[in-house]
């Protein structure tokens, strides 16, 4: 996966409460990290096999293509913001590919996620989890 650095995503206004998740800036996204924890790698020993676990999700509802060792764009085209396996590495090679992302990706959040537009993954290519969590927020 690599990085998108170019193009400012366009919110899908009918995917979601656009005013709600605009507002909230997607806190249910935190996947890899929760908010709380201010994005602290605290994981060690269930991280990886949780971003593999999601990787999996990802990969089975069509969002990511595995190709060998890496994941590629699905057909919906929307390129991921980060990998999780490499920006949550404690390491040098984590904190160098951290430095190459774009200060507003949030790596605590979903690879798909902005911070301020929400989910830009069409709802076919979203994980069924993601369809069946209803924010507390909610109000339909």
């Amino acid at each position: 996966m690599t990085s998108s650095t170019s193009s400012t995503p366009t919110p899908d206004r009918d995917a979601q409460d656009w005013e709600l998740c605009h507002a909230c800036g997607g806190l249910c996204c935190c996947l890899y990290l929760a908010h709380d924890e201010n994005g602290d790698y605290i994981g060690e020993e269930w991280l990886p096999a949780y971003i593999e676990q999601w990787l999996g999700w990802f990969k089975a509802s069509g969002a990511l293509v595995r190709e060998g060792d890496s994941y590629v764009v699905g057909a919906h085209g929307i390129e991921p913001y980060h990998d999780p396996r490499i920006s949550h590495l404690p390491t040098a090679e984590g904190e160098a590919y951290r430095a190459t992302l774009p200060e507003w990706v949030d790596v605590r959040k979903c690879q798909f996620c902005h911070p301020e537009l929400g989910c830009q993954l069409p709802h076919e290519y979203r994980p069924p989890l993601c369809d069946d969590y209803q924010c507390e927020l909610w109000t339909e």
